[in-house]
């Protein structure tokens, strides 16, 4: 193993500053490069999964709204019944 016990120049400082900027912006090429690929994983992740919300969401709506359809009516039906008993009770009152 060679040793080198002379003391660092200025130049060689500087060179040693120069190759550790260009190691420090290497690094924080790599480390956005993999910032932006987490992001586009994450945003394909919540894609898929609004993807399978929506289609359920649809499907509470369409339900929600054949139940309304079928509901209204029934409730129809029954307001003409109460009417119908109303209207009885009115005619037995007057006799």
């Amino acid at each position: 193993m060679s040793t080198n016990d002379s003391p660092a120049t200025k130049a060689d400082l500087e060179a040693l500053e120069q190759r550790f900027e260009q190691h420090l912006t290497h690094i924080e090429e790599k480390f956005i490069e993999t910032m932006r690929d987490m992001q586009t994983e994450l945003l394909r992740g919540f894609a898929g999964h609004n993807t399978g919300l929506t289609i359920r969401m649809r499907k509470v709506e369409a339900d929600q709204s054949n139940l309304d359809a079928a509901t209204s009516p029934r409730l129809a039906q029954l307001e003409q019944q109460v009417t119908d008993i109303n209207i009885r009770l009115m005619r037995l009152e007057t006799r």
